[in-house]
């Protein structure tokens, strides 16, 4: 098992703040955004100087919100990668951008951007760390373009939002590959318990007194298991059960967008008609979270982490979750969360009725959940050990011999 990033023995000596170069190519604001904006916003600035690139086509959401932290931006558009000439243009432009702003290290959020980043980085001698949000490995992968590039240029270092991401990567990358795992942080200032907020939105949604609601919160994809979460829904209904139920999330980045539509037709079945909620994206969802009596994440394949588990637990709501991935290092069964299989939603609906069933035991369980998530998910503590462990990437590859040998070479004419 791969362990978590720990500190350890660093001099007394003042060291310079590492300048990192952050790269990302998202489009619209999804999980590992939400996920570097937590780690940028909480970043010592004494121990990392960062600046931040992006190279989607447009200007992105997400420079915006970067730039409000007081972080210098800049704006790469690369475009898809099979645009070669582009992507090349792409590559030189980080390479100057590199060595202008005189970066020391540079980390990519998630794969896409590391398309560019990594061969700027090669050519400007200096490491390329890509934190992993989620990795197909080849034995079960599709073979697309993309992924096979992947594979190939590697990372000087990898970073794992998981051990369960960090386990998959092993089957691909070589195992002298460094590979840590670095979870991300939650803000636990803004996802916290807040009776009112919540008392307020149930008052907007209409949401009765006596009725009780249930939400799911995430980007509408097939393998993200709304369409379980419904079919709950319906077992749940037929029994009569006073509940209501909340879909948080839209189709993003072009993917599947005939789903929200097959979910809005599955709710107009009898037994749901007027039930079922859809509210999109909402800039401040842990409102939305604090009006649930109970959340839920369905996702059918192994989730990588899950930013929605954790931030749910951080506001103190019981959550139940699929059984896979991420989800099984973050829940323990019946103390903080619940558990049950990936797409089997008659198990999923027998939760949600046992925890709706029992109010004392679901406010216990919000309760634990809410102290491991401030003991767990603590933002300030994983940009401190993020920067340990950056300043040690740097570090490590500025003394392999071949750079030693270089520099002493460089020394002597």
């Amino acid at each position: 098992m791969n362990r978590p990033i720990h500190s350890g023995h660093t001099s007394d000596r003042p060291q310079p703040p590492l300048r990192v170069l952050f790269a990302d190519s998202q489009s619209e604001l999804g999980g590992a955004g939400f996920a570097l904006l937590t780690m940028l916003q909480h970043l010592d600035r004494n121990v990392i100087t960062p600046t931040y690139v992006s190279f989607s086509p447009q200007r992105s959401e997400i420079q915006s919100q970067v730039e409000a932290l007081g972080i210098p931006t800049h704006h790469i558009p690369a475009g898809r990668f099979r645009h070669l000439l582009r992507a090349a243009r792409a590559v030189v432009a980080t390479k100057k951008l590199i060595r202008k702003e005189n970066i020391d290290l540079v980390m990519t959020n998630s794969g896409h951007p590391l398309l560019f980043a990594r061969a700027a980085a090669r050519w400007a001698d200096k490491p390329c760390v890509w934190w992993v949000h989620g990795y197909v490995p080849a034995a079960v992968s599709s073979g697309g373009l993309i992924d096979r590039v992947l594979r190939l240029i590697g990372a000087d270092a990898f970073l794992a939002n998981s051990e369960y991401t960090a386990a998959v990567l092993r089957q691909d990358f070589s195992p002298n590959a460094r590979i840590q795992v670095a979870r991300p942080g939650v803000d636990l200032g803004k996802f916290c318990p807040n009776p009112q907020s919540g008392a307020q939105i149930r008052s907007e949604l209409g949401i009765g007194s006596g009725e009780r609601l249930v939400g799911i919160f995430g980007r509408l994809q097939r393998w993200k298991g709304q369409h379980i979460f419904l079919q709950a829904a319906e077992i749940l209904s037929s029994g009569d059960a006073k509940a209501r139920f909340l879909i948080a999330g839209s189709s993003m980045f072009g993917i599947e967008p005939e789903y929200a539509e097959e979910l809005k037709q599955f709710a107009e079945r009898p037994s749901l008609r007027g039930r079922v909620l859809f509210v999109g994206n909402r800039a401040n969802p842990q409102e939305m979270m604090n009006a649930c009596d109970l959340i839920v994440h369905a996702s059918i394949e192994p989730e990588p982490w899950g930013l929605v588990v954790a931030e749910g637990m951080a506001v103190g709501r019981a959550v139940i979750a699929a059984a896979a991935g991420g989800p099984l290092e973050m829940i323990t069964d019946r103390q903080d969360g619940l558990l049950v299989a990936p797409g089997d939603s008659k198990a999923l609906a027998h939760a949600m009725e046992e925890l709706l069933n029992r109010c004392d035991w679901r406010t216990e369980i919000g309760a634990a959940a809410r102290l491991h998530a401030v003991r767990e998910y603590d933002p300030e503590r994983a940009a401190a050990l993020l920067c340990k462990e950056l300043q040690r990437i740097s570090s490590n590859y500025a003394r392999t011999p071949l750079r030693v040998t270089q520099r002493h070479r460089a020394s002597e004419t």
